[in-house]
């Protein structure tokens, strides 16, 4: 069970560890912070030799420099200092942005690998890692950062020049609070607007996020984790994209308000300087405290902000940072390949199992099967028998606890879990359907399949229904925008272009209609028929059950009894009449279908049995 780290200091020295791919852009960064702080914390002193100078009719400008051409140079240093703040602002926006863009992939791609009970249980809290947490850590990485040296610039200077002036006045005033800008008004409007684009497209990357991890058992049978990356970080790329709008009107806006509110002050103090020649007010040395004051007040909120964003980052990142480096209990990419075209014999040797979330209720006990190579095998038995984990074991979305399964004579832990899932074509009982086009969703998991491949494995599966269709197999569908015989079909084309050397299906026909069924049930003869592949069929209908060459009854997590579906009909006290009886009665109030099939089902009966959607 995964347990982020107890250590904060672990956390912090992680999140730094994130800023070294743009340690060159951070570098820069830091640098022009600190050339827009000595601007900054040299227009107080500035501006106290200016207001000295206008009071005192014998001062002279230092180095012998005129009016026009001090208050020029001030000007251009001002200027300086905005297209350097403004700069560091858009360096470090964008710096964070991409940051945050490689720790999503990162994390979703280290969330596709886990083990399905990992991520069905909502023990990773994956979409929640994915959005908000990775979005703090990044920001803790550079803005927090290029905020927290600023404000130790700003409070630790504006403190010594503050002692310097005047010791006594320092604590009083430490009161004064900095004005706000009214372009943040402005400001907030765009941001606003520019962040709902951005909320609908982190919400267009959390539905692909959420779609794929929420049919992670398809996904990971599909073998499909690099194509959901893929999808994944094209929404990434979008996101990206309007980050970087919104860091380039940052760094405009901080840009110019803090040029105007500058050259504001320069204006303003030009004026009071006339004002302290005439003696209508003081000496410049309290002007440079006011201001002094100003920045050392800024600065000390800044660092307050600072502190406690730190803080959530690492909270954050002890999240985000616990999934990346979780590993798997199921490893999806070491072991031996194994070739698809390898065919043998499939057993399971006295498996025990328990589900990692119910250790004290035991599924399978000391459970035994052997299926040949070719053979249709149905596993039939009451609900909660164990019929699901028996096909969940064997695609190994979870290993036994006792016991292992073989497949040719080898242990299947052995071998790697996608090369082992590609032998594996599975039709489950709800299919997972995506947004894309049919084509795609045939395909799914599989890169460089032709179009005539496609087709044939959907004339195979009875799709005749895409030939139908305005674009056919262009269609654009959605998770569940076809039927549910449709989306049933689809699976099975789904499975048969794997060419898979397994086939598993499970209750794949229980909510189907009759004319569904028989065009699935079609469908699934005409992969029996050919015997080149190996089908474990989990099944209540009787429809279903009696298509297998060999029917297993389950009770106990044991197998009770086996055999074809004459036998067990005909044996005397046999659990599989008596399942078939129970059921039969439960769904229809009617016994004369059993005694038909207890007398010995002929094959025209049996194709009436079919063709019926009795659930037994």
């Amino acid at each position: 069970m995964f347990k982020p780290e107890p250590e904060s200091a672990s956390s912090l020295r992680k999140i730094i560890g994130l800023a070294k791919p743009e340690r060159r852009t951070l570098t820069i960064a830091v640098g022009l912070l600190f050339i827009s702080s000595s601007v900054s914390m040299s227009i107080p002193f500035a501006i106290g030799k200016l207001i000295d100078f206008f009071s005192n009719a014998d001062a002279v400008i230092p180095f012998g420099l005129s009016s026009a051409t001090a208050a020029g140079l001030l000007l251009s240093m001002f200027t300086a200092g905005a297209i350097a703040n403004a700069t560091r602002a858009y360096l470090m926006k964008m710096a964070s942005q991409r940051i945050v863009a490689r720790l999503r992939e990162q994390t979703y791609a280290s969330a596709l690998r886990q083990e399905v009970e990992f991520v069905e249980r909502g023990e990773g809290d994956v979409l929640s890692r994915l959005g908000s947490d990775s979005t703090i850590v990044g920001e803790s990485v550079t803005q927090n950062l290029s905020d927290g040296l600023r404000a130790i610039v700003m409070s630790s200077v504006g403190l010594g020049a503050m002692v310097y002036l005047s010791p006594t006045l320092t604590m009083l005033m430490m009161s004064v609070v900095p004005p706000i800008s009214l372009g943040a008004v402005y400001y907030g409007r765009y941001i606003k607007k520019l962040s709902n684009s951005t909320q609908e497209a982190v919400g267009d990357m959390t539905k692909v996020a959420q779609e794929a991890l929420s049919a992670l058992r398809t996904v990971q049978s599909s073998n499909a984790q690099a194509h959901e990356s893929r999808q994944f970080g094209e929404r990434v790329k979008t996101v990206l994209a309007l980050a970087r709008r919104e860091a380039l009107a940052s760094g405009i806006f901080f840009g110019a308000t803090g040029w105007s509110g500058n050259v504001t002050v320069l204006v303003l103090l030009g004026y009071g300087g006339t004002l302290v020649s005439r003696g209508v007010i003081t000496v410049g040395e309290l002007s440079s405290m006011l201001l002094y004051t100003l920045y050392v007040g800024n600065g000390l909120s800044m660092l307050t902000s600072f502190f406690s964003s730190i803080m959530r980052g690492i909270g954050a990142g002890t999240r985000v940072f616990g999934l990346l480096s979780r590993e798997p209990l199921i490893p999806p990419d070491t072991g031996a390949h194994i070739d698809k075209s390898r065919r043998g014999v499939l057993r399971y040797h006295n498996v025990r199992f328990e589900y990692p979330s119910r250790p004290d209720t035991r599924i399978l006990d000391d459970f035994s099967l052997e299926i040949g190579v070719g053979e249709s095998v149905a596993i039939v038995g009451r609900s909660g028998s164990g019929k699901s984990s028996i096909q969940s074991l064997l695609l190994r979305y979870y290993d036994p606890v006792a016991g292992h399964i073989t497949y040719d004579g080898q242990d299947i832990r052995e071998f790697s879990t996608q090369a082992w899932r590609g032998l594996i074509g599975l039709v489950p009982q709800d299919p997972v359907l995506f947004t894309g086009t049919i084509a795609e969703n045939i395909a799914y998991g599989l890169d460089g399949v032709s179009r005539a491949d496609v087709e044939h494995a959907a004339r195979q599966a009875n799709c005749e229904f895409i030939w139908d269709m305005p674009l056919g197999f262009d269609t654009k569908i959605g998770r569940l925008s076809l039927s549910g015989g449709q989306r049933q079909r689809l699976a099975i084309a789904r499975a048969l272009l794997r060419k898979p050397a397994i086939l598993a299906l499970d209750e794949a026909t229980s909510a189907l209609d009759a004319a569904s069924e028989l065009r699935v049930n079609d469908a699934v003869d005409r992969i029996l028929a050919s015997r080149d592949t190996t089908c474990v069929i989990v099944a209540h209908r009787l429809s279903t059950v009696a298509r297998a060459e060999r029917i297993v009854v389950l009770e106990d997590g044991r197998v009770s009894e086996s055999g074809t579906y004459r036998e067990l009909v005909m044996r005397e006290n046999s659990r599989f009449r008596e399942l078939m009886k129970a059921q039969l009665e439960a769904a229809s109030g009617e016994s004369a279908l059993w005694s038909a099939a207890a007398r010995g089902p002929d094959r025209a009966r049996l194709q009436e049995v079919k063709e019926e959607p009795v659930v037994v």
